[in-house]
């Protein structure tokens, strides 16, 4: 019932609004609890969702660190989130009249603020409103799959159990010793909408994080500038635009690390000011934990960023050492106990990646946000208003905007030079951008700096925003609003954002692909758990198929995208081993010409992404995939150069034929009438000689799956095409298949 509801835009947005009221009662309580209640503390409200997601955080994450299956957790988690959501209600109403009498803000200024938080992550996913939670249409990317099978595989096995699991589990096992966070909380959500798929989990968790992003900035203002007007700003200059894109990129622990560190730096600035220290530190080491767990790539210098507003302008050099080492010595054992369960894998994970990085061997994610390595886009693409996109045309408006802006942050960089921790902070970010941007040309990397601190950047925005409206106050007509103005300019910067946003994510096309993979649940239907094939060549399609097939006896021929990583095929050639013989029925592309050629079987079902296969003779076979260093093309494929792979899938061992039509191409020797070639297989290879025409070439196939090579093994000869096409294109084949002497079927 809820998993339909889910797909309808009203209720939907009515379910986003209710959760981000419920998620902001169990951080609150815990806030009171630590002596940073309502009454002693304006924006403690705002900080309750993000000290919600870090309580779940320690709690799943731990869980799963310490080999608990979630499925075992996911009910008390739940029951304790609400019982203290009611005791952060009835806390916050008993200290109602204190709250009133000590109000430094009005009512109108909180709804203001609420409004925003509320409807800033809506701004950022408008596709809710259109096709509901249940489909994630705002990225296309490959991450989101794979949290989501890690997040299926928590929840039903113990972290650590790899061999003779399903092809989804045996697959996420390969990151049992990877942050896990992320995947832990889409499960627990997935749990709490009424055991849904993780997949239809995945807006929901997005929406809550933006949420809890925007309130955390702006409890984080309203601590440092004590102004709702300076609090709006940093939520709309800070809570959008690079949020944004890091949900269009998937990557949700990024976003799950986003709301800890401006809600730590609030928590800094109090206990530098020897507000309540000792709370404040318990809670930095609750929130520094979850931050770990969330992202151990970047929690570190991220901390390091948000602690550096401990120290308060105007402070001693002697009092602020001594009340950082104080907070230190309070956070940093609660911040080792909340970890401990993973810390030592994630530690080396930590290392692992950084080592790799560092020797140049992998670099990934690089491509992503290219528009970052080009410095004469600098203005536009540090403000995310469309220069990081490198496909995006240079627009003056967006450019001069981003200009302004930052000479807005030198500005307030000046103003705030007292604060030197922080000014440290914007250096070291400054300089890491500047590294990786320009001396590495690592535009993934310059992306995660710059996204992550963004909320520190756009604190200098607004000090100095503040500084230059104090100035220009007196001096303009009392005509011109100063607020006005402000208003205009933030306005413009979100609406350039949401454009951009409209621009690069197609979100009907995404709504109706996701739509299309999702049927793939008729497939289990109808196919009934029998043992089944998926031979789906389209990358995102066989991917999403072996998450909705996940409870059928499935046998992957090829393997796609992640799980054709070398690393991960090991893993995926352990799961639980399906008998060729027993295999009923075989799925693959619905688009016929990029389909499998398979003999031996009868198509019972048409989707949009896949047709579904009967088999009615045990000699089928499937000729599941081709690698060829000339690519592929309709209607044939040109060999030369290098080998070409043939992956064949059968029903039962035996002699079998490669048949194919052949073609001379143009970089064959002239006037060539024969070719040598040779074919191998796992028992060695063998050298043949092949004329143009139909050939017919025997070869022996194994049960299961077979792999065969194909090697022109004659020189490159004659000259290249007019259309100056180099490929060493010796033969074309065409109309090519592999049978056990059996007619094709379809």
């Amino acid at each position: 019932m809820l998993s339909a509801i889910l797909f309808q835009p009203l209720p939907s947005a009515l379910i986003a609004l209710a959760a981000f009221f419920v998620i902001i009662w169990p951080g609150y309580a815990l806030l009171h609890l630590a002596g940073h209640g309502r009454h002693r503390w304006s924006a403690a409200l705002f900080a309750g969702p993000a000290v919600t997601l870090a309580l779940w955080i320690i709690a799943l994450s731990g869980a799963a660190w310490a080999s608990v299956p979630l499925k075992n957790i996911f009910g008390p988690v739940w029951i304790a989130t609400l019982l203290l959501a009611a005791l952060g209600v009835a806390l916050r109403l008993s200290v109602n009249r204190r709250v009133a009498a000590n109000a430094v803000d009005t009512r109108q200024d909180r709804l203001w603020l609420w409004a925003t938080a509320a409807l800033l992550p809506l701004l950022m996913m408008p596709a809710t409103l259109r096709y509901g939670l249940g489909d994630f249409v705002n990225s296309t990317y490959a991450d989101p799959w794979s949290y989501i099978m890690v997040a299926d595989y928590l929840s039903t096995v113990a972290r650590g159990a790899e061999g003779g699991l399903s092809s989804l589990h045996q697959y996420a096992s390969h990151l049992m010793n990877t942050r896990n966070a992320s995947s832990a909380i889409l499960a627990h959500l997935a749990f709490g909408f009424g055991g849904i798929k993780a997949d239809q989990a995945m807006a929901p968790l997005c929406l809550l994080l933006l949420f809890a992003n925007t309130s955390a900035l702006i409890g984080f203002a309203r601590n440092s500038f004590r102004s709702a007007e300076a609090a709006l700003g940093l939520a709309l200059l800070a809570g959008s635009g690079w949020p944004a894109n890091i949900v269009f990129a998937g990557n949700f622990d990024q976003l799950l690390l986003l709301p800890m560190l401006p809600l730590i730096a609030a928590l800094a600035l109090r206990a530098g000011g020897g507000i309540n220290l000792r709370g404040a530190s318990v809670l930095i080491g609750v929130l520094s934990a979850a931050a770990l767990l969330a992202y151990v790539e970047l929690a570190f210098i991220g901390l390091v960023i948000a602690m550096a507003f401990v120290v308060a302008p105007g402070t001693r050099l002697r009092l602020a050492i001594g009340r950082t080492l104080l907070v230190c010595c309070i956070a940093v054992p609660v911040f080792v106990l909340l970890t401990w369960p993973g810390l030592d894998a994630l530690m080396t994970m930590l290392k692992s990646q950084y080592s790799t990085t560092a020797a140049g061997a992998v670099r990934p994610g690089d491509g992503y946000f290219l528009g970052l390595l080009a410095l004469g886009r600098l203005p536009d693409t540090l403000w995310a208003l469309g220069g990081e996109y490198s496909q995006s045309r240079w627009i003056a408006l967006p450019w001069i905007l981003g200009a302004l802006l930052c000479a807005v942050t030198l500005l307030g960089a000046w103003v705030e030079r007292r604060r030197w921790g922080a000014i440290l902070a914007l250096a070291t970010v400054a300089a890491a951008f500047l590294h990786f941007a320009v001396l590495e040309h690592y535009s993934y990397a310059a992306y995660k700096i710059i996204s992550v601190n963004f909320w520190m950047i756009s604190f200098f925005t607004v000090a100095g925003g503040i500084c230059l409206a104090e100035w220009a106050k007196p001096r303009l007509s009392q005509r011109v609003s100063i607020a006005a103005v402000v208003t205009t300019v933030l306005l413009v910067v979100v609406a350039e954002r949401t454009v951009v946003q409209a621009n690069v994510i197609r979100f009907k096309h995404n709504a109706l692909q996701q739509k299309a993979y999702r049927e793939a649940q008729t497939i289990s239907g109808l196919a009934q758990h029998a043992p089944t094939l998926l031979a789906v060549r389209d990358d995102v399609a066989n991917e999403w198929a072996v998450f909705y097939l996940s409870d059928m006896s499935l046998l992957i021929a090829p393997y796609r995208i992640f799980m054709a990583q070398a690393h991960v095929i090991p893993f995926m050639e352990r799961a639980k081993p399906v008998d060729p013989a027993a295999i009923r029925y075989i799925v693959t592309d619905r688009n016929d010409t990029i389909r499998a050629p398979l003999w031996g079987a009868r198509r019972i079902w048409d989707g949009e992404a896949y047709s579904l296969w009967e088999v009615d003779d045990s000699a089928w076979t499937v000729l599941a995939d081709v690698i060829n260093p000339n690519g592929i093309e309709p209607g044939g494929i040109w060999l030369g150069g290098g080998k070409t792979d043939v992956l064949v899938v059968a029903g039962r061992a035996g002699p079998a034929a490669l048949f194919a039509n052949v073609q001379p191409g143009p970089r064959a020797a002239p006037e060539a009438q024969q070719f040598h070639v040779t074919i191998g297989n796992g028992a060695g290879g063998r050298t043949i000689e092949i004329q143009p025409g139909k050939i017919r070439i025997p070869i022996d196939l194994t049960a299961g799956k077979s792999s065969i090579s194909i090697t022109i093994d004659d020189p490159v000869g004659g000259t290249i095409p007019t259309t100056g096409d180099a490929r060493p294109m010796i033969l074309r084949i065409m109309d090519y298949g592999i049978e056990l002497s059996i007619k094709p079927s379809g």
